[in-house]
């Protein structure tokens, strides 16, 4: 499996609207950009940066029709996991328990959240192994 490129976090806020669109213009892109509370991207910048995702592989991009469109070339959730990844070791060392410790002391996660992973932590025969 290819990883994912190296995205800056302007690309990073351009590929979460691609996510949420699934595929996009610029202008539908930017639109999605200021939805999402990102001020008002100029056309230009955000014509930029998806080039700039193609150029690194993130994005693929149609040329059969104009304007040109726009669509992810990896899932949200493996750029996530992958992320993820390096936040725990550049942060924690890839200590796992660590960061989720901290979390809860923390008390950054609510009382629902705190249920949900405790469900999921605890469903039998799915624990996964370390890598």
């Amino acid at each position: 499996m290819t990883r994912a490129p190296e995205l800056t976090p302007a690309e990073f806020n351009v590929m979460k609207a691609l996510w949420h669109l699934g595929r996009a213009t610029v202008a539908e892109a930017r639109a999605e950009l200021m939805r999402r509370g990102g001020g008002e991207p100029a056309y230009t910048t955000v014509m930029t940066l998806l080039g700039r995702l193609a150029a690194k592989g993130a994005v693929v991009v149609d040329r059969e029709r104009e304007p040109f469109v726009y669509k992810p070339a990896f899932a949200r959730a493996s750029i996530l996991r992958e992320r993820l990844r390096e936040f725990l070791d550049d942060v924690f060392d890839g200590e796992a328990q660590a960061m989720v410790l901290g979390l809860v002391e923390d008390e950054s996660l609510t009382l629902d959240e705190l249920k949900e992973i405790e469900k999921r932590i605890g469903k039998p025969g799915e624990k996964k192994e370390k890598r």
